[in-house]
């Protein structure tokens, strides 16, 4: 019988060390890696941002637990406060070279077991086009890992055209990940309010705003895929749907409805609840949603693979869950990369 692998596309990863700050503009945002007793604490500059360990850099500590969970490959990508989109262009493209190094070297230990998603300094949408060429011909990288919102700048801004355009010509996935939300902007501090409820509301406005500007219609072939689920955009399609209808498709500028176009894009598994994502997966976008945990963080899926078995999907939903829609984003037959 043959065994359906399991690929997680949702999982990040930390260098263990950084370059010093190419300029004193940076040095205050710059991360850096500080070991205390054993603890490891990512700074940004002077502020701590986040303990990690080792699963964070070492392959065979990951591998440990992906074969204990059931998961025969994992697509890396920064951890998303390393996209630096706050920090001057040339001084960010430092970071994501560094960042895009120490996934590539991942990879190249353990090729059956890892693909990856690189950074691209996105503040820039020119040059953040022409560090797509570098990230696959240099780094051999399958796509990009991109923040939900560019300083505050949608996704579907016609300023980010430029990237679009080149992701599509050069056939890269980019992973549409939570980061910094706009909703959060205005309020007061509270890191678990902006973690647990603001980060699913950005990425459904990512998604709503390149839905609305018709990204997806005018750059064929694009492969977009959204963090936790999409977010909140399965709710909202009923009314861009409605939007659609009473505005004669948006002045015209859609040829599709909204959820219509959605079925299209890409969404990974990572909300939890599962009668949420058995909608996902037979309604919303049947065939489009991959597996995704947030590995290694504390709020990552535990036991992917019996959490997608458990669902009770039928044997081609479940397929497509567990390998099918992560090839087809990554535009790359996971089956047989992972038995190689």
């Amino acid at each position: 019988m043959c065994v359906t692998p399991f690929i997680d596309v949702h999982s990040h990863v930390t260098p263990l060390a950084f370059p010093d700050a190419p300029s004193a503009e940076s040095r205050s945002r710059w991360p850096c890696m500080r070991c205390e007793a054993g603890v490891h604490t990512v700074m940004m500059g002077d502020t701590p941002f986040r303990k990690l360990d080792t699963r964070s850099w070492e392959t065979g500590r990951r591998i440990e637990d992906m074969d204990r969970d059931g998961v025969d490959m994992q697509v890396l990508s920064p951890m998303p406060e390393l996209l630096s989109y706050w920090l001057p262009r040339d001084d960010a493209a430092v970071m994501c070279d560094w960042t895009n190094h120490q996934i590539a070297e991942m990879i190249a230990a353990a090729p059956r077991r890892f693909r990856g998603l690189g950074a691209v300094p996105l503040q820039d949408p020119a040059a953040a086009a022409k560090a797509l060429r570098r990230v696959k011909s240099e780094f051999g990288l399958s796509g990009v890992e991109i923040g939900s919102n560019i300083n505050g700048q949608m996704l579907g801004d016609p300023a980010f055209d430029p990237f679009w355009e080149a992701a599509a010509a050069e056939g890269m996935a980019v992973f549409v990940h939570a980061l910094h939300p706009i909703a959060a902007k205005p309020l007061p501090p509270n890191p678990l309010f902006t973690a647990f409820a603001l980060f699913p509301v950005d990425v459904a406005m990512a998604a709503a705003s390149l839905l609305l500007a018709g990204v997806p219609d005018r750059f064929p072939g694009l492969r977009i895929g959204f963090s936790h689920g999409g977010g909140a955009l399965a709710s909202l399609l009923g009314r861009l749907d409605t939007g659609w209808d009473h505005t004669d498709g948006y002045g015209g500028k859609l040829v599709r409805r909204p959820s219509e176009a959605a079925r299209g894009l890409f969404y990974d598994s990572n909300i939890y609840a599962p009668e949420q994502l058995r909608h996902l997966c037979t309604s919303v976008a049947p065939g489009q949603v991959f597996a995704g945990t947030d590995y290694p963080y504390d709020i990552m899926q535990t036991a992917p693979a019996a959490f997608v078995r458990d669902l009770g999907l039928d044997a081609d939903a479940h397929a497509s869950l567990s390998v099918g829609a992560a090839s087809a984003f990554m535009g790359e037959d996971l089956i047989e990369a992972s038995a190689r």
